[in-house]
């Protein structure tokens, strides 16, 4: 009878049998050895928009201009704004990085599909809070253990849906939405946004507001713009009127603006060394025209040339013309 399987086939079958590792060798083509396959997970694969949709982040860019503006005219105070990141993970892995504690809130953007999760660091809220009512924002407060009161909680309901105006206007050179506010939460495991395995991009911003710095995070499913990839692939100008707009917001605010003036009577140059060695009694020479020829300084720079006189029994400073 013939011999089908050699001595050392019959060997390792019976390895196999008993429970034993078989390593088969597999010869590569050029020669080179064969590197172990790895096993990759395609539902738990990192995704990246960075850098592969500009338009989406030129879309981020103009919001955080928005929510600068909002900050200004809901607070009355100056915010720094900074938009930080724009990322796509898992649902169960963005309801974790959201910090703990923060004012959640559920917003639906139509006709984009799914739901949209705006949510504020807590810090960064009861600052917010503060300053709305009438605080200046630098008392220090315990957010740990502390949930918003009914009250607070409409504030800043009513901010997310300023918030969404806002977004209104970052998407409208790419589609026109609608932005409704739904509800508010602490818990983010109770949110039930959409499913845990689902896609989600996220962005955050920064936010520097009374010397507190806290985000501002929004995120939605990636499934909501599939059909608006190709016009988020590339960069869209921004319009004319956006800028127009900017520049009529800025000018209604820039009046008011209060500014530190300094009559200036003379500006004498001396060394370190001259400095140094001044005493009381010492006396340092002017310019002779003294206070016929003055300048008055605006920040710290001059801008106006005048003269010195006294009104009704106060010294006053006459203006003459603009610095050149």
């Amino acid at each position: 009878m013939t011999q089908i399987l050699s001595q050392d086939e019959v060997d390792a079958l019976l390895q196999g049998l008993e429970g034993a590792e078989t390593r088969v060798e597999v010869p590569s083509l050029s020669g080179d050895p064969v590197e172990e396959p790895q096993v990759y997970d395609f539902g738990h694969g990192e995704l990246s928009v960075r850098g592969r949709l500009p338009g989406l982040e030129m879309v981020f860019s103009k919001f955080t201009r928005r929510l600068r503006n909002i900050f200004a005219s809901e607070l009355g105070k100056s915010v720094s704004v900074g938009f930080d990141s724009i990322d796509v993970v898992l649902y169960e892995d963005l309801i974790k990085y959201v910090p703990l504690p923060s004012s959640i809130h559920l917003v639906r953007l139509e006709p984009l599909r799914g739901l949209g999760i705006f949510a504020i660091e807590g810090r960064l809220a009861y600052t917010m809070i503060d300053i709305f009512f009438g605080g200046t924002g630098q008392r220090l407060v315990k957010v740990e253990g502390r949930d918003f009161t009914p009250i607070e909680t409409n504030f800043l309901g009513k901010f997310v849906s300023k918030m969404l105006r806002g977004m209104e206007e970052a998407w409208q050179p790419v589609v026109q939405l609608t932005g409704r506010y739904l509800r508010s939460e602490v818990n983010p495991y109770l949110l039930g946004a959409t499913a845990m395995g689902d896609v989600m991009v996220m962005t955050n911003c920064k936010v520097d507001l009374s010397r507190v710095i806290g985000e501002v995070l929004f995120a939605f499913p990636l499934a909501g713009i599939e059909e608006l990839r190709d016009r988020l692939k590339s960069p869209f100008p921004l319009p004319e009127e956006d800028n127009a707009g900017m520049r009529t917001r800025l000018y209604a605010h820039l009046p008011s603006v209060e500014v530190s003036l300094q009559a200036v009577v003379g500006v004498v140059e001396l060394s370190v060394r001259q400095l140094l060695r001044l005493r009381a009694g010492d006396v340092i020479q002017l310019s002779p025209q003294g206070m016929e020829r003055m300048e008055l300084w605006v920040e710290g720079k001059p801008r106006l040339r005048g003269r010195g006189a006294q009104s009704n029994g106060v010294k006053v400073f006459v203006v003459s013309e603009w610095c050149s």
